[in-house]
């Protein structure tokens, strides 16, 4: 980490790129950190997807998935599903979901565990997605309770 991006803690970052004049010196300095520290990429790509500027977030999201950041991977997954922003790749959307998924993120299990289930093609799909909806309410997706709820109807 550079010596300005030393000086300064992750609260005094966080600060900084809330206010609505950001540096680009302290930009520069926060995105040649990031490659080394997880915590930095995360706060870039809240404050790029904030700014609702996606070619930036697109970048520090992809480098939070190097981090194995289970948000980051949630968020580059959908984008890729919906082809918002970047091109619509599902085999990337479907293995960032599964990253995340496997991360606990509970909105990727959910994802993963509904398309297993109703476009599953065999036994194992539907007991796969079974397994992703019940770890999804596990951590607290009420969604996947509703399906679940639905299925054993």
């Amino acid at each position: 980490m550079s010596n300005n991006a030393q000086e300064l803690n992750l609260a005094e970052i966080e600060d900084q790129l809330l206010t609505t004049s950001i540096s680009t010196e302290l930009l520069t300095t926060l995105k040649e950190s990031s490659v080394e520290n997880a915590e930095v990429t995360e706060l870039m790509y809240q404050y790029y997807l904030g700014s609702n500027d996606y070619k930036n977030a697109i970048y520090f999201l992809e480098l939070g998935d190097k981090f194995n950041d289970s948000y980051a991977q949630l968020c580059l997954a959908s984008l890729y599903q919906q082809g918002q922003y970047c091109p619509q790749d599902d085999q990337r959307s479907l293995s960032l979901f599964e990253k995340a998924a496997q991360n606990g993120e509970a909105e990727a299990q959910y994802q993963i565990g509904a398309t297993l289930l109703l476009d599953g093609n065999n036994q194992e799909d539907i007991e796969q997605g079974l397994y992703w909806l019940n770890e999804s309410f596990l951590n607290g997706n009420d969604d996947s309770k509703e399906l679940l709820d639905n299925f054993y109807a």
